[in-house]
């Protein structure tokens, strides 16, 4: 009888490892794996950003190399994808923690593109504010082409001028479209 303990014993803790072993590994595995956002400040912020704390995204990432809109496939290494963190820009259809695509720019896309009214993506890296914005372009500095005078939007959507005009070459895109499960 007790040679049989012991065998159930033995049985048991080595089960228990086993499981044990595999629930550290899949957890590992998992976290390679898990995609992750940057989130966006545009503007008016609803929940303060968690600095360096990026959000995942596993379904939308993991999903693959395209995303749909409207039945038309795209690719998504010509996009950056962002969570949206505040209200400014509720008007324009983003709300806070919506997940957006902004197209980058590339040998076909250039800045040059950039027109009054497109939604921009914008990293910023000053005393100031450290990490992306979203901006509504509201028209190319007159006394200097390398500028976009931009807006956000307030609590009641009236339009409010950036404290500062932008440096073209800090856009990294146009946001094209914002995700959606449906």
């Amino acid at each position: 009888m007790e040679t049989m303990e012991i065998i159930i014993t033995a049985v048991f803790i080595t089960v228990f490892v086993a499981l044990v072993i595999y629930i550290i590994v899949s957890s590992i595995a998992t976290k390679q794996r898990r995609a992750s956002l940057p989130k966006v400040e545009t503007g008016y912020i609803v929940n303060e950003s968690e600095e360096g704390n990026p959000i995942s995204v596993d379904k939308i990432l993991l999903a693959g190399k395209r995303f749909v809109v409207k039945g038309k496939k795209y690719d998504s290494a010509d996009y950056i994808l962002a969570r949206a963190d505040g209200a400014s820009m509720k008007k324009r259809g983003i709300r806070n923690g919506d997940i957006v695509y902004a197209k980058r720019f590339n040998d076909t896309f250039g800045k040059d593109q950039i027109k009054p009214g497109d939604i921009l993506l914008i990293l910023l890296n000053d005393e100031q504010y450290k990490g992306y914005k979203v901006r509504v372009c509201r028209r190319y500095n007159p006394n200097n082409a390398n500028e976009l005078e931009t807006f956000y939007y307030d609590d009641d959507g009236n339009e409010r001028i950036s404290s500062k005009n932008h440096r073209i070459d800090l856009v990294q895109g146009i946001i094209k479209y914002k995700y959606s499960d449906r």
